[in-house]
């Protein structure tokens, strides 16, 4: 009896618990078909959630910035924050004994991928060979430190941009965007143009810019006196606030013994530029008053000097200019060389014949420019050579000497004409850019200071 008994407990629990579990299953599967229908109680119930950024009440600061709150939104919106990884930056100044590797390495990137992004480099800069003194910045996934882009300065006009893509790395130069400024400044010569003006703040290229507009009739080792003043407009590039490099000069004048030179430049319709007067003639002569850009002259014209060497009175037609060993020598105007060898006293000379009779004599060199030969056309300012101490000379030095239909004159007073003025179509431009450039020349800034100054 008592078999049966338990016999009848256990079917009956069975019976209720496959009930149950019908139960569960029908309701799952219910539950499952309404959850599809819009605007129904599973739908609601079931709605996913997920993960976007909100913004704080009156900040005005970027969403990345904000705190993550939890809201029912679609599903999409994680795949949009995934793009959205936050970036972290790094920069780096690269010094004597740094590499690429040991930088990247410290700031968490793989091997593979310092490997992968220095031979994507390879096509435009080598990045093994990274210079001291320049910058790169890297931009990093903060999650995983993999690289999305690397920039490296070449050099201040150039630097090589990595960014990441779907098939790698992606390598492009890009070409720094400078900032034009014109620059006035003026001073007073106290000691030579040189020192003076670089006192004034004008960059060492402009100086020597500055001379070769006015070469033709001033030598601004022997002719500056004291209290001759100087004005200049030229360009500046910048970059992020610092000057990169200097460009053309706009305009000029010099004040020299009492006499006013002025030039201003002026490209006209055949793009080749120059520098004229205000009245548009040029500045250029068939002869410059010096054939070397940097010089100091010892000894000036004369018809009785006592040769240092020789100790007895002699003609020393010429000049002497003293400069250093190996300074390059520019032939004075444009011709055709005559003469180059060994020429007694003169040592290592060459000599150029030039039109209407000319001819100008270069001696003591120690050697001869590149390709210079008898019958080789040059051009003035044309290197012809290298100033040395050959022949009868107690040091290095150029003795420069002009001849007119075979006569020794001073060059220093040769009487030669001008290049060709403007031509008279261009003329209303000229004018009016002189105009604009004599704003920049005496700006009101210099009429109410004495001292040297400048405006930009």
């Amino acid at each position: 009896m008592k078999k049966n008994n338990c016999k009848g407990k256990r079917l009956g629990f069975s019976l209720r618990l496959g009930f149950s579990l019908m139960i569960s299953l029908i309701s799952i599967v219910f539950f499952a078909v309404l959850q599809w229908i819009p605007g129904s109680i599973p739908a609601l119930l079931f709605k996913p959630f997920s993960i976007t950024p909100v913004e704080r009440a009156g900040s005005s600061q970027d969403n990345s910035a904000s705190p993550l709150q939890f809201q029912s939104k679609d599903l999409s919106i994680l795949s949009t924050l995934s793009s959205r990884e936050a970036t972290i930056v790094k920069g780096h100044t690269f010094k004597s004994g740094d590499s690429l590797f040991d930088v990247l390495s410290i700031l968490g990137v793989s091997d593979r991928e310092i490997f992968n992004i220095s031979k994507a480099s390879k096509a435009i800069y080598d990045l093994r060979k990274v210079i001291p003194g320049r910058s790169m910045k890297v931009f990093l996934k903060e999650v995983r430190g993999e690289v999305r882009t690397l920039l490296y300065e070449i050099d201040p006009l150039r630097s090589l941009k990595i960014e990441r893509t779907i098939n790698g790395f992606n390598v492009v130069e890009e070409k720094a965007v400078l900032e034009r400024e014109v620059v006035s400044r003026w001073g007073s010569i106290s000691d030579t143009l040189f020192e003076s003006a670089g006192r004034s703040g004008v960059p060492s290229e402009v100086i020597l810019e500055l001379a070769d507009i006015f070469a033709w009739d001033l030598d601004f080792s022997t002719d500056i006196q004291l209290k001759d003043r100087f004005w200049v407009v030229y360009e500046q590039f910048k970059k992020d606030g610092r000057v990169i490099h200097t460009g053309r000069v706009l305009a000029a004048e010099m004040i020299n013994k009492g006499k006013t030179y002025r030039g201003y430049h002026f490209a006209p319709g055949d793009g080749k530029g120059g520098y004229y007067d205000e009245e548009g003639h040029s500045l250029r002569k068939a002869f410059l008053k010096s054939p070397l850009r940097y010089r100091y002259i010892s000894s000036g014209f004369s018809v009785r000097r006592r040769h240092p060497i020789l100790k007895v009175n002699r003609p020393h037609l010429g000049i002497d200019f003293v400069a250093p060993y190996g300074t390059p020598v520019r032939s004075s105007g444009g011709g055709v060389v005559s003469y180059v060898g060994w020429r007694g006293g003169h040592g290592k000379t060459v000599i150029i014949k030039h039109r209407n009779g000319y001819r100008t004599l270069y001696g003591h060199l120690s050697s001869y420019g590149k390709g210079i030969k008898k019958g080789k056309r040059v051009d003035q300012g044309d290197v012809i050579g290298k100033v040395g101490s050959t022949g009868l000379s107690t040091g290095p030095h150029l003795h420069y000497t002009l001849y007119k239909k075979g006569k020794a004159i001073n060059p220093r007073k040769a009487d030669v004409l001008r290049g060709a003025p403007l031509d008279k179509k261009y003329f209303a431009v000229f004018s009016e850019k002189v105009k604009k450039m004599n704003k920049y020349l005496y700006p009101t800034s210099f009429l109410d200071s004495a001292i040297p100054g400048q405006t930009t």
